[in-house]
């Protein structure tokens, strides 16, 4: 399978029907798989919450366009933000466990490639400030 612009804008037609503005494309070989790949499109709108990984970091790239990731101390005050761009100096984050973050859209559609250690548990995957 190519990860290509034609796949890209197909997965961008379901974010589009998606009040997140949002869609993650699963690149396990299984559910049963003990961690996370995946590819998040996201559009314009696209704002995650400020959350944190306790049990594993995480990796982040951009393929396709440009996304913004922000950092946050405990108190949510913002602390840094990347913007990170397909093929620029700049085009992925490593974000260690426990690093509050969150991602937004820039005025494009923005395609990024996701990795993280265990599979998602929604009782101790995130925390959320």
């Amino acid at each position: 399978m190519k990860l290509d612009k034609q796949l890209f804008e197909k997965i961008a037609e379901e974010a589009a029907k998606s009040p997140r503005l949002r869609m993650h494309f699963d690149l396990r070989d299984s559910e049963m798989e003990n961690g996370q790949r995946m590819l998040n499109v996201v559009l314009p709108g696209t704002r995650t919450p400020i959350h944190c990984h306790s049990n594993t970091s995480e990796v982040v790239v951009c393929i396709y366009g440009s996304v913004l990731e922000r950092f946050y101390d405990k108190d949510g005050n913002e602390t840094e933000r990347v913007l990170m761009t397909a093929g620029s100096d700049t085009p992925g984050v490593w974000i260690e466990a426990g690093r509050y973050h969150s991602l937004e859209a820039t005025d494009e559609m923005g395609v990024i490639f996701e990795a993280k250690a265990h599979r998602y548990d929604p009782q101790k995957t995130e925390e959320f400030l």
